[in-house]
């Protein structure tokens, strides 16, 4: 199974977010939700200050080592084959957990940017919603363009989002039904960059970053 977008290949400047509903199959998106709750690898987010309260980690790689990133969790294997856009060369994969009281503020990912100044922002976002809690109150992910709102998407369980990665977003808070840890909203999130040449020899093939610091 395959995303496609309806910009194809690359972005129309017009397309802003594109969703896909009951993107990959139950069993599929299950695996995924496992593997995100069962890694020693998940804790506090290892991301800028907007994601303080929420959990994760974060995966970095450049396209020839996606098989090390399959290899690690082959469970999201299925999730990439279907997100990863054609023409595009290096990534940031990074679930995200966000428990009752938290969310995510308003920002523009530009995370590559930890690897050296001038990378700029992805061609592309990408967000699977792996558990949505059924008494889920908040957490809405809101798009914005040049300071305008141009999307609030309520949170589905197996739809797939993809948005363009220049527009500001942001999580709302959750205000119910994500009390636990196990009870989170859970999305995986890949952010997809086109990196020129003379900047692709900073960023790592393949590197596994946590709060504590490099893991891989």
């Amino acid at each position: 199974m395959h995303f496609q977008p309806p910009w194809g290949g690359a972005f129309r400047l017009q397309t802003f977010v594109h969703r896909t509903p009951e993107a990959l199959p139950p069993g599929t998106v299950e695996a995924i939700r496992k593997a995100i709750l069962g890694t020693p690898l998940l804790g506090d987010s290892n991301l800028s200050g907007q994601f303080s309260g929420t959990y994760g980690f974060s995966i970095t790689f450049r396209r020839e080592a996606l098989p090390e990133v399959t290899a690690l969790f082959p469970d999201f294997k299925p999730y990439l084959d279907a997100a990863l856009l054609p023409d595009c060369d290096t990534f940031l994969l990074n679930p995200l957990l966000v428990r009752e009281g938290r969310g995510v503020g308003a920002h523009i990912d530009r995370s590559l940017e930890f690897y050296g100044a001038g990378i700029g922002c992805p061609v592309a976002v990408s967000v699977l919603y792996v558990q949505v809690p059924e008494t889920l109150s908040g957490g809405e992910l809101r798009l914005y363009h040049r300071g305008n709102r141009v999307a609030a998407l309520k949170p589905v369980p197996r739809s797939l989002v993809m948005f363009r990665g220049d527009l500001t977003h942001e999580v709302a808070p959750i205000d119910a039904g994500a009390l636990a840890l196990t009870e989170a909203r859970i999305s995986l999130v890949v952010e997809q960059y086109r990196v020129p040449e003379s900047l692709r020899a900073g960023i790592p093939r393949f590197e596994v970053r946590t709060r504590a610091g490099m893991a891989a």
